[in-house]
């Protein structure tokens, strides 16, 4: 096919294409920036949102934190009268223990007349008075106490028979130091 039409008139026409051409990507370059501007709406919106509920969930953790405090000084406290509670059960002295192991290695044939027992009275030494029906007795008194872990430096203050006899003649005074450790 010829083209007849003069070369103005074809300037004009391929002019009038690419104008038309021009005003497609116009609209669509304005339909990309509208669609855009939504875009940046909505996430925007999801930004604020996230914002408002993330705000209201550190509030929330604020007042957790805040009940949280009350119960860990209260632990704090708690742990703290724990430790002065281990501090005094340390230095608690069992008393029935050395009296019943003091029970113990007295002998057949022997008793108790005086036991004093304090705090001060471990570690230091301390009178027992016993009454014996016989010398070997006494001297078995003084062996048990001499051979328990318990009881240390033991010797005889006094031996002495009693004027007026009886089931148990010998009258015994006997110093012993209890260790620290038998009231533990």
């Amino acid at each position: 096919m010829i083209n007849l039409l003069p070369p103005a008139n074809k300037r004009q026409i391929r002019a009038g294409r690419s104008n038309t051409l021009l005003v497609r990507y116009n609209f669509f370059l304005l339909g990309a920036l509208g669609f855009l501007l939504i875009a940046i709406g909505f996430v925007y919106f999801y930004l604020v949102n996230t914002k408002t509920s993330a705000e209201a969930v550190v509030q929330e953790n604020q007042t957790k934190v805040t009940d949280f405090r009350q119960v860990e000084q209260e632990a704090n406290e708690f742990k703290n009268n724990l430790a002065v509670a281990k501090q005094i059960l340390s230095k608690e002295v069992v008393y029935t223990k050395v009296i019943l192991e003091i029970a113990a290695l007295i002998p057949k044939g022997v008793v108790l007349d005086n036991l004093n027992l304090d705090a001060k009275t471990f570690g230091t030494e301390t009178t027992l008075t016993a009454r014996a029906k016989t010398v070997d007795d006494a001297i078995a008194l003084k062996n048990s106490f001499q051979n328990s872990p318990s009881f240390s430096n033991v010797h005889f203050q006094s031996i002495a028979t009693a004027e007026a006899g009886g089931t148990y003649p010998i009258n015994v005074s006997l110093n012993v130091t209890i260790n620290k450790d038998a009231a533990k």
